[in-house]
């Protein structure tokens, strides 16, 4: 529920119970801006007892537009912000973070892409607990456009947008600093690519940013090495136990396969390799809280070596 001072002067207004709710669940997930914006979408009614819950759909796409213009230019000076997102166990009192991060050298991102494929011109993104739905302690990999503009484009397509607006895709995962073990469970596009009408308008910079993937599991991976923690990574034969949630919409082979060969070859690059789990990286998982409910289920029922691997030095 909103704060009681805040359920107050909604209740006050005659804001309808079902417009409340939908209200309520963007303001978990992005905070306080969402209630200026719907006091401005309100000034234009004659009752703000008439808004029904379709009437909060813009404000998602306002919002972000105006994080954008807020935070962009930060993140080109290499100055952290809040997050978007909201963590759900801070009910849309407080953000996570975003940090820009160094650029990465272009030889190694060469080296997976080869020489014809263009580089992302974007700022990658490291986003803490920044991630949409509120997961606690994840970690989130992102290249946002370099252009303000095309970076709005971005967020405001049709796709998912579930981390850092203004990036085509990104490189999920789950952080646990106390036990020193990491999990990246997702590498997943943010928009879906261009094709016919949808999403049109940014079929130029999509395409600038199309390697998206390779960049964002680089960071990612970099980022934990350097935290010195143990690494796991979903396999693709994995994804349906963690990210499945409509049975009519099922993660497809390609999708499977598409992540692991980007897995295999951004380690392969980075000099890692793919290992076998044993039974005392099971253990160690087991008693972290990197994995979802699906997965520990899972994992506890048939155990993690066909889950995952583990990123080891020496590839």
């Amino acid at each position: 529920m909103f704060p009681s001072h805040i359920d107050r002067i909604l209740t006050q207004y005659g804001v309808a119970a079902d417009t409340k709710a939908a209200l309520y669940e963007l303001y978990v997930s992005m905070g306080d801006e969402v209630l200026e914006v719907f006091g401005e979408i309100a000034e234009t009614f004659g009752s703000i007892a008439e808004l029904t819950p379709e009437e909060t759909l813009p404000i998602r796409q306002r919002v972000v537009e105006r994080y954008l213009r807020r935070s962009h230019p930060r993140w080109l000076e290499g100055a952290p912000t809040p997050s978007l997102w909201h963590p759900r166990a801070a009910e849309g009192r407080a953000s996570g973070l975003a940090m820009p991060l160094p650029p990465l050298d272009e030889a190694t991102v060469r080296s997976v892409i080869g020489d014809a494929q263009p580089l992302p011109d974007g700022v990658v993104i490291l986003g803490r607990n920044a991630h949409y739905g509120g997961r606690a302690d994840t970690v989130s990999f992102d290249v946002v456009a370099s252009g303000l503009e095309d970076a709005i484009a971005i967020a405001t397509a049709a796709g998912q947008q579930h981390t850092t607006p203004g990036s085509v895709g990104e490189t999920s995962g789950t952080y646990d600093a106390i036990n020193s073990v990491a999990l990246i469970w997702e590498i997943q596009p943010n928009v879906f690519k261009p094709s016919g009408d949808r999403n049109r308008a940014i079929s130029k910079v999509y395409r600038r940013h199309r390697n998206w993937h390779i960049i964002t599991l680089i960071a990612a991976l970099r980022w934990l090495a350097d935290r010195n923690c143990r690494i796991f990574v979903l396999r693709g034969s994995a994804l349906a136990t963690t990210h499945e949630m409509n049975p009519e919409k099922p993660i497809s082979a390609m999708i499977a396969a598409h992540h692991d060969r980007t897995v295999d070859e951004v380690a392969r690059a980075l000099g890692y390799r793919l290992a076998a789990l044993d039974a005392g990286d099971e253990a160690l998982l087991l008693a972290s809280s990197v994995m979802n409910r699906a997965l520990q289920q899972h994992v506890e029922s048939e155990g993690a070596a066909h889950t995952m691997w583990r990123i080891e030095a020496g590839g």
